[in-house]
């Protein structure tokens, strides 16, 4: 008899799925290369969580508490000193939760780490296997006059809902001040700039009429990765310098507010449609407000690019708006957006296609819509509380330009969009990219798309 204890969540996300067996000797969870969960930093903190023990006389399992000074659960209550532990239990700790699942059919050499299957006889087993065979018979002949349902890699998702999907390009920036003139409230403009490379990116029209995207395609300053705050004039590009002024003036100026626009221009064929970054609806409440330079001279930056692993900034990159201005000649769409509980049953699920339309830019300069397909890995959320915790990650081999397209999924009998393009994670060992989930656009406007306020968090 053996058991396993297998990563369901960590803080390192590349731990989860991450399993170990072990049979007689005892197992330490904490820092060690057997069970790595790590313990917060600190000199005077035990090294080790809690320990895995046997008992003498039966095949059976306890867990140990090794510290008094951090939370272990077990199936979410706080554990004694010493605890049973049954198959199936779920372990947790400050940063990871291990699922114990016991096994019989087999023993685990410590030693040589191998495990050896036991050899079970199959007396009266002969009958079994046949009507086992004829079921499967039976069940393949069903298959085979049952229609085919079709799955979602041969559903045709750019001839379903390419219709509804556009460019959408921002090509200036402009930096208005409201101020007080001859006892007036005004909006003056302050400046303006062409961007040196138009931002570009994809957009789509949902079936209750929101052109939804990425807020990096409309906001183009909010993820400068290539900027490391250092470099105040070299690295900086003309947007982000307004973007910098615009900040830095509203947190030390006084009766004067600046606001920072783009021209967005989103388009299809002939059908073309003029905004301002201004016109969408955008939750800052996750943003980043980043102070920099010095306590004399400070700049700040307002960011949706992870720092200090705050993930969740991440899920502030999206953005929309109604569309009151369409052409009489367009078709009504038919993408529907997911909402939270079709979304967690497709990540529990055993089909995790997804398919990624939008409009990539390539060498070969083409302007017609394309399609991606590939699988979501996992989804991070507290199902308690109804919301995600990070965006989603997931395989399809997309290019700058898809950013702020639909990610669809087949949910049930209908296809529905789970996400919008984010970015790619260029540090990833496998090509992932990154999608926030639709819920956040739902709720948002579902509680009248309101603008949360933002909170400020500087760099340490």
């Amino acid at each position: 008899m053996y058991y396993r204890l297998t990563y369901i969540s960590s803080s390192d996300k590349t731990r989860i799925g991450d399993s170990m067996l072990n049979g007689d000797r005892p197992l330490n969870i904490g820092e060690g290369a057997a069970a790595d969960v790590q313990l917060p930093e600190s000199e005077f903190e035990p090294q080790i969580y809690a320990s895995i023990l046997r008992h003498e006389d039966v095949d059976a399992w306890y867990l140990v508490r090794r510290t008094d000074c951090h939370k272990i659960q077990v199936n979410g209550r706080d554990m004694a000193i010493a605890q049973d532990l049954n198959s199936g239990d779920v372990l947790s700790f400050e940063n990871a939760e291990l699922r114990f699942q016991t096994f019989d059919d087999g023993e685990y050499d410590s030693a040589s780490g191998a495990l050896y299957k036991k050899h079970r006889s199959y007396r009266r087993q002969y009958l079994i296997v046949l009507g086992l065979v004829l079921l499967a018979l039976g069940i393949s002949l069903c298959a085979v006059l049952k229609p085919r349902e079709i799955d979602l890699r041969h559903s045709g998702v750019k001839q379903q809902f390419g219709r509804a999907v556009y460019h959408i390009t921002t090509d200036s920036v402009y930096l208005l001040c409201d101020t007080m003139i001859d006892g007036r409230q005004c909006r003056v403009a302050i400046e303006s700039i062409e961007l040196d490379s138009v931002a570009s990116g994809t957009a789509f029209l949902t079936d209750d009429s929101l052109f939804v995207t990425a807020r990096h395609c409309i906001e183009p300053w909010v993820a400068d990765e290539e900027w490391d705050g250092v470099s105040y004039q070299a690295k900086m590009s003309p947007e982000l310098r307004l973007a910098t002024r615009a900040e830095t003036a509203n947190r030390m100026a006084g009766y004067e507010k600046y606001t920072l626009k783009a021209h967005c221009v989103i388009s299809k064929d002939f059908e073309v449609y003029n905004f301002y970054s201004t016109d969408f609806c955008i939750n800052k409440s996750r943003d980043m407000v980043v102070k920099l330079g010095t306590d004399e001279q400070p700049i700040y930056w307002r960011t949706i690019f992870p720092i200090a692993n705050r993930r969740d900034m991440e899920l502030g990159d999206f953005a929309y708006l109604k569309a009151t201005r369409l052409d009489r000649d367009v078709p009504r769409s038919q993408i529907k957006m997911a909402d939270w509980n079709e979304i967690v049953a497709f990540a529990k699920s055993k089909n995790h296609d997804i398919a990624v339309i939008g409009y990539p830019l390539t060498d070969n300069d083409t302007d017609d819509v394309s399609e991606n397909y590939g699988n979501l890995m996992y989804f991070e959320c507290e199902e308690s509380q109804g919301r995600a915790t990070g965006c989603l990650p997931l395989t399809a081999p997309i290019n700058p330009g898809n950013s702020g397209g639909p990610v669809f999924a087949k949910i049930g009998n209908e296809i529905k969009v789970i996400g919008i393009v984010s970015k790619v994670d260029g540090h990833a060992t496998q090509n992932t990219f990154w999608a926030v989930p639709i819920t956040e656009v739902l709720d948002m406007h579902r509680d009248g798309d309101t603008i949360v306020t933002d909170s400020v968090i500087y760099r340490r």
